[in-house]
């Protein structure tokens, strides 16, 4: 069954107002959101959207290339939609949040780029991401769970007594193999999106957590200066997962960027 079978994206909804649209990392799901569910929800349009291959969209065939997961989400926006949203986009999320400026700019109100980074991958992480997605095509094979859990949290986060490392484990865990197959060749074939940011003319936050052991922030940081008008936020103490790891302080930065949106 072919991705042009399915209508749109499913989704987590919940609220009223500007719709404000969630698009997750790898290898995750809608669920990295739920604080800015119960948050946000209040005073806005809050849409958790499950990337094909992830959560509630399990089922839906997974797109090897970055252009074919955005045009799934231009395709749900363009149904769900009849003006700009807010789009959110964390990590591979945010990866697919560029592509789709770069092809559909006219579908954003504003954007928020949180952990990602705007270059593509160097010859060495492609290769191993290439070799990863080589080594799950074995059926007796699986991704380490454990070392993939870890490296999305803050040594903190990892270290301390709360529930999230459980909890990260569990989403990480969840994900069927030919979803981590197909997502893997589809960063490692990623184009520089650098020359995107010089073209966003909508409002921009761009978020990262100080202590991201798989996106530098310093990668991240860089594209508040090459997004006009944009504001950066570093979170300390926050690894990859700030809408996780600093709930409320990934919420004030979403509030502040909404409140100088226009009214809906």
């Amino acid at each position: 069954m072919g991705a042009e079978s399915h209508s749109t994206l499913p989704a987590i909804e919940r609220g009223k107002g500007r719709p404000v649209v969630f698009l997750h990392g790898y290898p995750l799901s809608h669920e990295i959101w739920q604080p800015q569910l119960e948050t946000l929800s209040t005073r806005h349009r809050v849409v958790l959207l499950d990337l094909p291959g992830y959560g509630l969209a399990q089922e839906w065939p997974v797109p090897d290339s970055l252009s074919g997961c955005a045009e799934i989400v231009h395709r749900t926006l363009a149904r769900r939609f009849a003006s700009p949203v807010v789009v959110v986009g964390h990590s591979f999320g945010g990866y697919v949040a560029l592509e789709l400026f770069r092809n559909h700019p006219e579908q954003f109100q504003a954007l928020v780029l949180t952990n990602t980074r705007s270059e593509p991958d160097g010859a060495e992480a492609r290769e191993k991401r290439l070799a990863t997605a080589k080594r799950l095509e074995d059926p007796s094979q699986g991704l380490d769970v454990e070392e993939t859990a870890r490296g999305l949290l803050s040594p903190k986060t990892w270290e301390g007594a709360g529930p999230l490392p459980e909890t990260v484990r569990r989403i990480v865990r969840n994900v069927p193999s030919r979803t981590i197959i197909g997502t893997l060749k589809a960063i490692a074939g990623r184009a520089d999106l650098t020359p995107v940011l010089s073209t966003i003319y909508v409002p921009a936050l761009v978020v990262w957590g100080e202590e991201d052991r798989l996106i530098p922030p310093a990668q991240s940081r860089s594209m508040v200066a090459r997004v006009r008008g944009s504001s950066g936020v570093g979170i300390p103490e926050a690894g990859h997962l700030p809408s996780l790891e600093a709930p409320e302080t990934f919420a004030r930065a979403m509030d502040e960027l909404l409140g100088r949106l226009s009214p809906p």
